[in-house]
């Protein structure tokens, strides 16, 4: 078996900004086991969270990952498709289910998106 085809453990926490202490504040957290690349998981987290949320005001989200070979990723909400992008089954199957319902239609893969 190739390391590439192995899952990986990755751990994903949203965090909010407090603009009057400038702290980030978890709002959320989980891991998963996956094969599924960091950047399209964070997207993902993200982009489901933000989804599921009314819509924010004055307030900035972002992802923080973290990989079991120790590498970390930061993804903000500018950071997600302009256009937004498509879920398929193994990234849906990675999110927990609170998050993998605000992406999940009946009719396939679904539009990502986290702008408002």
């Amino acid at each position: 078996m190739i390391h590439e085809d192995v899952p990986g453990l990755v751990r994903w926490e949203i965090q909010m900004h407090a603009p009057c202490s400038r702290v980030w504040i978890c709002k959320a957290h989980g891991r998963t086991t996956t094969p599924v690349e960091p950047t399209a998981l964070g997207q993902a987290v993200l982009a489901a969270y933000l989804t599921s949320r009314p819509t924010p005001y004055a307030e900035t989200f972002r992802v923080f990952l973290r990989t079991d070979t120790g590498s970390h990723l930061t993804l903000t909400a500018d950071q997600l498709p302009e256009g937004g992008g498509t879920t398929g089954p193994a990234l849906r199957e990675a999110l927990p289910g609170y998050l993998r319902s605000a992406l999940t239609a009946s009719d396939g893969p679904v539009p990502v998106s986290g702008r408002a």
